[in-house]
C-alpha cells in the first residue's frame, strides 16, 4: 500500500506541490498540480515519468531506486509493455515517455533514468 508521507506546497493557491509517496520499502517524490492529496492518505494511482532516458535490460532481478542529481535511477519490472508500465514495489510508473527496446519483454527487469515523476 502506498501512502502520502509528505506534501510540500510550492504554490498552494494553484495547487502545486511536491509529494513524497512511500510503500514502506521505497519512496518517490513526485510533482503534483491541482493537488488535493493529504498526508497519511492512501495513494492508488499510477505515477508518470517524464524525460525518460537509458531504458536497458537489467541483470539485477531486484527492485532498486536511487536518487542522483535530480534524477531517479530505477531498477524495476516491466509489467505491461503495451502501456509501458514499470513496477517497483507497490509503485506502478508509466514510462511511455521513453522508448523501450524491442527485445525487452514483459516481466523482464529494466534499468531506467527518470528526471521527473508526476501525479495526475
Amino acid at each position: 500500500m502506498i501512502v502520502v508521507k509528505k506534501v510540500s506546497w510550492l504554490d498552494e493557491d494553484s495547487g502545486e506541490a511536491e509529494v513524497l509517496l512511500s510503500d514502506d520499502f521505497y519512496a518517490i517524490e513526485c510533482f503534483c498540480s491541482d493537488c488535493d492529496l493529504s498526508e497519511g492518505e492512501r495513494f492508488t494511482d499510477i505515477i508518470y515519468g517524464f524525460n525518460i532516458r537509458n531504458i536497458v535490460r537489467s541483470s539485477n532481478e531486484d527492485y532498486a531506486i536511487e536518487s542522483e542529481k535530480d534524477t531517479y535511477h530505477i531498477n524495476g519490472k516491466l509489467v505491461d509493455k503495451g502501456s509501458k508500465i514499470l513496477q517497483i514495489g507497490a509503485f506502478k510508473i508509466d514510462i511511455s515517455d521513453g522508448a523501450i527496446p524491442k527485445d525487452i519483454m514483459v516481466n523482464e527487469y529494466v534499468e531506467v533514468d527518470i528526471p521527473r515523476i508526476d501525479i495526475y
